[in-house]
């Protein structure tokens, strides 16, 4: 699976779409928008274009609710991150003139069944069926959904009314709930939250395509909004901003006796589907002895140079050397400084699934301080460019239930509104049906701006007893190939071809550059591969640009096939600055950390990274990648990161957001991100760690509390002798809530006895339907 991302040379930059997209990509054709004032038509066309422009939609009703219709572009201001942006195209969606009479338009009705009660959602289903009944037809395509688990797509985009009212007719069970309730869990309640997000960011990505500005109502109950799923909400913004898509949440519960908002009576119906085993095949003898579950062990601190509070970036980029202070944030493509952070005792979570970063880090507020009006920016921090993403969560009113602030954090950034404190469900329908062509279209040439940052949108128009609906930003996307055409580029193509390694990679000692390829599978025979790489900072090349001392490095990764062509590639710069010339010095002393993600097929593979920090100053490192096949339904066991630190999610904030944002995927187990390391030699003082994810086929269709055991053993073997030092016996592993099939683990490696030598850590998970994986890393103790 070739992952390079189609991109152009710098020089070439690709019209922006509705969503502000600022990466270079292929789009369709579209007319010069510094001479037009016309909305830019679809086209099947495909070129390049070196106009770059922010398309932004917004509505505009009087203080009635009335849609005002005759607004010119004079009329509205559109402001980004607080600057006025001249206005360069403008088009009203309803005006004939602009192509908007006849011309489709995309609604999804999305049905959230693991929030809402049997009853409610007849109910929902039932004024579905009406409004589907008086609006669908040729020029309003509609699309159904329901989220159980999984976001599956019931019916594809359709003017058949009497098949999407077929469809939409049947109530649906789903395998999780959203509420912890009477009979529920609060991890069970959480991981539901978690999928019902993805599932959003899921089924948002993929009406990228479909043309103009898409409506998606979610027929839903609500569910809480943890601080620990906030970066995942960003992310739903985000991608929803992206692909031009408004989320119209309905809150189905109506005026409930009692009062609106109180929990109804009826939790919602959960499937649990037998297991295809129904009862366990053989007993585990559990040895604890030599082994202690859970370790308090606390994360050393490393790295630095980032900003106060900063943390490393979860899933892509890198830490900088550490420094007395540094001011400014080290930064680029993908990388992002870090200080080091205080010492926790938390330890990992014994299995489970994969838990979300609560926001409030790096020097953002935290987001348990925003539910009830406070908005991000007003607090302080929101302002910086760290927290930029955080921008993008809107106010909250304080009359919002619990379980409402999630349908207004989702219809507020999206440009949409809220359906509440109604039972007349098809009444508030017929007033979302109204919004599909009710929306003027702004154009501007966005500021310079470097990839992967968030902007703050606002509209505001000249006239009073109005009220104006848009989204609330976007954040650019930072193409996987940032060198792209560049001659940094070629010179490093022509770097990682060569024979000689270079003198930073021939440097030994604690300078030493070194790497490691940890593996985790992301579908049935395609892998993530986490690059983790510590280099040597002495060469780095700093110079005096405005008020810092700069640099840059430079990185370019290929995986090479059996038969030498590219399967996978990706290019990066990290950028440095410091507040003085004595702390980039400093910083220089240290080893510098990297990291990055791509995908890849299964296979064998020879993984090259070439890297340059000026000058002659260059590297390369070489090892073999092989990926194993696998298939869902296989009881499987991911590659071993191993780990000299971590963090609490919780104190991850807007570093997530950007991971989460650039479709990273960080390591986390148990509410802690585990930092890969790519240097394998440890002391036996050192807090040395590994995370691995084990793949349960039989978790994710049933509930496996009662007949489902999976357990762990770890052994550290001597390398050359093949001598045993460690066994902590097998274990058994705390089970994620049903339908997730993936069990995230950290543990803490015992190398505290360990004699200087060669050791491979040794990992074998078992089920208790006979099923066995194991998977092995080397490391050496000094």
């Amino acid at each position: 699976m070739n992952v390079r991302q189609t991109v152009f040379a710098p020089t070439v930059v690709a019209m922006l779409g509705l969503s502000g997209l600022l990466h270079a990509q292929q789009v369709p054709a579209q007319p010069d928008q510094a001479q037009s004032n016309q909305a830019p038509a679809d086209s099947g066309l495909l070129i390049q274009t070196e106009t770059k422009m922010v398309l932004v939609d917004a509505i505009v009703t009087d203080k009635k609710g009335n849609y005002v219709a005759d607004l010119k572009a004079k009329d509205f201001h559109v402001q980004e991150d607080g600057k006025d942006q001249p206005i360069k195209s403008f088009s009203f969606e309803a005006d004939p003139a602009a192509g908007g009479s006849g011309k489709p338009h995309y609604l999804v009705l999305l049905f959230d069944n693991s929030s809402m009660n049997t009853a409610d959602q007849a109910v929902a289903r039932q004024a579905a069926a009406k409004f589907i009944d008086t609006n669908a037809g040729p020029d309003r395509m509609m699309e159904i959904a329901n989220f159980g688990g999984t976001v599956e797509v019931a019916q594809k985009f359709t003017a058949d009314a009497d098949r999407l009212k077929a469809v939409v007719s049947s109530i649906k069970f789903s395998a999780v709930a959203t509420s912890s309730g009477s009979s529920g869990s609060p991890a069970a309640a959480d991981f539901a939250v978690h999928a019902m997000l993805q599932g959003l960011r899921d089924l948002t990505k993929g009406l990228a395509t479909v043309p103009g500005r898409k409506i998606l109502v979610l027929f839903t109950s609500g569910f809480t909004l943890s601080a620990e799923r906030m970066s995942e909400a960003t992310a739903v913004i985000n991608d929803c901003n992206k692909a031009n898509v408004a989320i119209y949440p309905v809150d189905v519960r109506g005026l409930i006796a009692g009062g609106f908002g109180k929990a109804s009576l009826e939790a919602p119906k959960v499937l649990r589907p037998p297991l295809r085993q129904s009862t366990p095949s053989r007993s585990f003898v559990f040895q604890t002895v030599a082994f202690t579950p859970a370790f308090p062990f606390a994360p050393q601190a490393r790295g630095g140079g980032g900003t106060s509070g900063g943390v490393s970036a979860p899933g892509g980029g890198s830490r900088a050397p550490s420094a007395p202070s540094a001011p400014t944030a080290p930064t680029g493509g993908g990388g992002r400084g870090s200080a080091p952070t205080a010492p926790t005792s938390t330890a990992p979570g014994r299995g489970g699934s994969p838990n979300s970063a609560m926001p409030g880090a790096g020097g953002c507020p935290s987001a348990s301080t925003t539910p009830n009006g406070t908005t991000l920016s007003q607090m302080p921090g929101g302002n910086s460019q760290a927290c930029a993403s955080r921008n993008l969560i809107p106010k909250i009113p304080e009359s919002s239930t619990t379980n409402q602030q999630i349908m207004f954090l989702l219809a507020d950034g999206t440009g949409g509104f809220v359906i509440h404190d109604s039972n007349d469900l098809l009444g508030g329908l017929q007033k979302i049906g109204k919004e599909q062509n009710q929306y003027y279209l702004l154009g501007y040439t966005p500021p310079d701006a470097k990839a992967g940052s968030c902007h703050v949108l606002h509209v505001k128009v000249d006239r009073g007893g109005t009220d104006v609906r848009a989204r609330t930003g976007y954040c650019s996307a930072k193409p996987m190939d940032v060198l792209s055409g560049s001659p940094v580029e070629k010179t490093l193509e022509a770097k990682i071809t060569a024979a000689q390694a270079g003198p930073l990679a021939a440097q030994t000692g604690s300078q030493s550059a070194s790497m490691r390829l940890p593996f985790f599978f992301a579908s049935p025979n395609v892998a993530r591969v986490n690059v983790a790489m510590e280099l040597p900072a002495a060469g780095l090349k700093f110079e005096k640009r405005k008020d810092a001392q700069h640099a840059e490095v430079n990185f370019l990764g290929i995986a090479y096939t059996e038969q030498g062509t590219v399967a996978a590639r990706f290019s990066d710069t990290l950028k440095l600055d410091y507040a003085s010339k004595e702390e980039a010095e400093q910083a220089k002393k240290q080893p510098l950390h990297y990291e990055n993600q791509f995908d890849i097929a299964s296979g064998k593979y020879t993984f090259k990274l070439a890297f340059s920090e000026g000058g002659d100053s260059f590297g390369k490192l070489e090892m073999p990648l092989d990926i194993d096949s696998f298939k869902s339904d296989q009881f499987a066991v991911s590659g071993l990161a191993l780990s000299k630190e971590y963090h609490r999610t919780s104190e991850l904030g807007a570093a997530l957001d950007a991971a989460l944002i650039e479709d990273k995927k960080p390591l986390i187990a148990g509410g802690l991100q585990i930092v890969p390391t790519g240097n394998t030699t440890f002391t036996k003082f050192d807090l040395a760690i590994f995370y691995v994810e084990l793949y349960e086929p039989l978790l994710a269709s049933a509930d496996p509390k009662d007949l489902l055991v999976v357990g762990l053993q770890m052994r550290v073997l001597d390398r050359k002798t093949g001598e045993q030092k460690v066994d902590t016996g097998l274990f058994k592993l705390d089970l994620p809530p049903p339908g997730n099939s993936t069990i995230a683990l950290g543990e803490k490696i015992p190398v505290t006895g360990l004699a200087p030598g060669a050791y491979r850590l040794e990992v074998t998970a078992v089920d208790s339907a006979d099923q066995k994986a194991q998977r092995t890393a080397d490391f050496e103790i000094q």
